[in-house]
């Protein structure tokens, strides 16, 4: 690589980062509370940002949505991978069927505890808690209960504990 191309590739660099840099302070204003460390890959959309809280050390990939309408808490040390759904508010589908009109649901948060690595495409539905420690969430699983165990693989539609992980050894 010549000295040209070195030059061009420090600065688009520079230029990538500062970018970044740009859009994490935006992030960081819109939403309710966010801890140090965050770091953003592409541009999340988020609705209801202002109920959105964010810990530390946490990472947010490409074409992640999160719906706060009815809050969303994120712990330390969590990564939403590419194309993750957090979506905390819903339909009431029986008084849809009853009447045709569409109500919201309103009431039911989303907790994500610490350390929780969240799988490519995973969807967590309105009221899920996750409250046990390094949990990973596979790929593409629909999360529709509160997942309490700590060291699990969840995984499927809909999502369920696949694999325990043994404390004393690394797997």
């Amino acid at each position: 690589m010549n000295k040209l191309q070195k030059w061009l590739k420090r600065r688009k660099i520079r230029s990538a980062e500062k970018k970044a840099a740009k859009v994490s302070a935006k992030f960081r204003k819109d939403v309710a509370s966010c801890g140090n460390n965050l770091q953003l890959f592409g541009t999340p959309e988020i609705s209801f940002s202002d109920k959105l809280m964010i810990g530390n050390n946490c990472k947010i990939n490409s074409n992640v949505y999160i719906n706060a309408r009815s809050g969303v808490t994120i712990g330390d040390n969590v990564t939403l991978s590419h194309g993750v759904k957090i979506i905390s508010t819903g339909y009431d589908i029986e008084h849809w069927m009853s009447t045709g009109e569409r109500v919201h649901i309103t009431d039911k948060p989303i907790h994500i505890g610490n350390n929780c690595w969240i799988g490519t495409n995973a969807i967590i539905l309105p009221g899920v808690k996750i409250t046990g420690e390094y949990v990973v969430i596979g790929a593409g699983a629909v999360v529709t209960k509160d997942i309490t165990e700590s060291k699990v693989l969840v995984a499927g539609n809909p999502a369920k504990i696949v694999k325990h992980y043994d404390k004393n050894k690394q797997e």
